[in-house]
């Protein structure tokens, strides 16, 4: 038997979250994205994530008081960098104080739009989790939840949850439009990521999708 998990993003602004100690990347960084999660390390998370950077900064500009250190840089473009980075703030520790839920995607700080935090568990988790979130953030805060049952294949194929918000931006912007109302680029600067990034979650997207047609027809 399956059990049914949630899924809940959370939204806050900087002023919102500037009593959080990780709002304080963004002193160096204009980007962090997590790519994955490598788990609980002691009371934070080690995780794999891209960080782009404010121009003249580097990883050594990442304040002490941030509670985000860089472990190791596997690639480097530009001012982009993929580093493993262990977070001991208090939303990674509430994490791995709380059983039954776990980090996902999407999960990013930007300077300009602030923090988006992305949730998945069982119900109780997932709840446990957000009455913690409460206790460290003033203010409402900005969340959908979300529910997968066990059993329901749905119409499409299973997307990440990145690719899907790749996707579906794209559709709404006129990417598929006939003529195109907007660019790879427009799509990259209004997500906040890279070109190449958009350019790789649209092709996996549109394999997927089509591949997942093929199947279902060809019965």
């Amino acid at each position: 038997m399956k059990v049914p998990l949630r899924h809940i993003t959370v939204d806050m602004d900087i002023v919102q979250g500037a009593s959080l100690p990780g709002i304080r990347v963004v002193e160096a960084a204009d980007h962090i994205e997590v790519l994955s999660s490598l788990g609980a390390n002691g009371e934070g998370m080690d995780l794999v994530v891209e960080i782009s950077f404010n121009k003249g900064k580097d990883v050594e500009d990442i304040p002490p008081e941030s509670s985000l250190k860089v472990r190791a840089v596997h690639s480097r473009t530009g001012r982009h960098i993929v580093a493993t980075v262990h977070a001991t703030g208090p939303l990674m520790s509430l994490l791995t104080a709380t059983e039954g839920c776990w980090l996902s995607r999407p999960t990013y700080l930007n300077r300009t739009t602030g923090l988006r935090i992305t949730i998945s568990g069982t119900a109780d988790g997932v709840r446990a989790y957000r009455k913690g979130m409460d206790s460290l953030v003033p203010g409402n805060l900005r969340l959908r939840i979300s529910q997968s049952q066990p059993g329901m294949g749905g119409v499409g194929p299973k997307l990440s949850p990145r690719r899907r918000e790749v996707l579906e931006t794209a559709q709404k912007l006129g990417y598929y439009d006939t003529p195109r109302r907007t660019s790879q680029r427009e799509l990259a600067d209004h997500l906040n990521i890279r070109q190449a990034t958009v350019a790789e979650h649209l092709q996996r997207a549109e394999r997927d999708l089509i591949m997942h047609w093929i199947e279902q027809n060809s019965q």
